[in-house]
Parts: C-alpha cells; sequence; structure tokens
C-alpha cells in the first residue's frame, strides 16, 4: 500500500506543479523563464517524496524515468508552454529526468548512494533554480559563458548548505574542506554546462564528487 500511495502522491506532486505553473504563465503573465525556474526548483523536493515512500527500491526509477519521455514529447510538440523557451531551446528538462533517473538506477544498485543522490539533485534543482533570481539586475557575466557572478555564488552557498545539512542527518563524516570541495565542484559543474546540459554535469558530477570524499 506504501508503495501505491508513494505513485499516487509523486506523480499528483508533479501534475499540480505543471497545472499550477500553467495558469500562472497563462493567466497572470508570468514570464516563461520564471515558470521554467519554478518547476526546475518544485520538481527537485519529489526525491523526498520518492525516498519517503520507495527508500531506495526499484520505484524510485520509475517516475523521472516517465517524466524523460513526457518531457521529450513537449519538447518536440511544446505541449507544457510552463516549461518550455519559445526560442533558443534545449534538452535541459529532459537532462533534468534523465539525471534523475540515472541517480535513482544508481541508487538502486547500490543503497548506500542514497545521500549523494540527495546531494546531487538538490542541488542541481534549488542551486540552478535559485540562482537565476539572486542576479537581479546585476547581471556581470563570467566571460562569454552567460553566467553571472551572483548567480555562481549562489550555486556555491546553497550546494554548501544542502552538504552540511546531509552530512548531518545522514551523519556522511565530512570534513569542512570536503564541504567546500562539494561547493565549489557545484559552482564549476554549473559553468561547464551549456544548452541544458548543466543537468547533468551538475547533479551527476556533483554526486559521484560526494560519494568519492
Amino acid at each position: 500500500m506504501k508503495i501505491v500511495l508513494g505513485y499516487i502522491f509523486t506523480y499528483l506532486y508533479l501534475i499540480l506543479i505543471l497545472i499550477g505553473t500553467t495558469i500562472l504563465r497563462t493567466k497572470f503573465n508570468y514570464k516563461e523563464e520564471t515558470t521554467r525556474k519554478i518547476i526546475h526548483i518544485m520538481v527537485g523536493f519529489s526525491w523526498f517524496i520518492m525516498v519517503y515512500f520507495f527508500n531506495t527500491s526499484f520505484h524510485l526509477i520509475i517516475p523521472p524515468l516517465t517524466f524523460i519521455f513526457i518531457n521529450y514529447l513537449s519538447y518536440k510538440k511544446d505541449l507544457i508552454k510552463s516549461m518550455e523557451r519559445k526560442e533558443n531551446k534545449s534538452k535541459g528538462t529532459i537532462y533534468y529526468a534523465l539525471s534523475f533517473t540515472i541517480l535513482a538506477l544508481i541508487t538502486y544498485l547500490k543503497p548506500d548512494f542514497l545521500p549523494y543522490y540527495g546531494i546531487g539533485v538538490l542541488t542541481m534543482a534549488l542551486g540552478d533554480g535559485i540562482a537565476p533570481f539572486l542576479t537581479f539586475n546585476f547581471k556581470l557575466e563570467i566571460g562569454n559563458t552567460k553566467k553571472t557572478f551572483t548567480g555562481t555564488s549562489g550555486v556555491f552557498f546553497l550546494a554548501l548548505g544542502i552538504a552540511i545539512l546531509f552530512n548531518s542527518y545522514y551523519v556522511l563524516s565530512y570534513s569542512v574542506g570536503n564541504i567546500l570541495t562539494i561547493a565549489l565542484s557545484a559552482c564549476i559543474l554549473e559553468l561547464i554546462g551549456f544548452h541544458g546540459l548543466d543537468n547533468l554535469t551538475l547533479p551527476l558530477g556533483l554526486s559521484l564528487i560526494a560519494y568519492l570524499l
């Protein structure tokens, strides 16, 4: 019964996010980038729902796997307008679901990977999602990367906070140096990801680094 409830709550939560942001986009004229980032942030919290109900079972893989196909169809057909860019379309939403799926698969095969899975996807969701809002009108870019100093700093501090919380809750025995390494790695991995690829480089790379530390 707990597994069934897990699927119900996970899919219901994700559907409500899409419905809510679509209403914000179509009825309240929110900018497409704003609704994209709201989705980016809120979907990350589905990790907690799935872990609570599914733990490290193979069920952890199914929801993000289904959204690879849903996001691909939306990318091709522009089905979920609050999630897609009208111009300069990237496959970031597909990569987002793909990274969730890959890390869920690793966790299923290696259950002790669970906290590192969380560090990776939550840094992607919160760090990469919230950071653009931190730039406000200060758009000083790093070279020609289209990334901003304030946005990258936001990724650093959010990754730092997530690493500290997970270190405490899961008793990972990280040193201060380990935690700083995770935060700095998050910045670098976010910087090297272009055209939505940071939704792969950041969670996958950071989870691996957090695990190896």
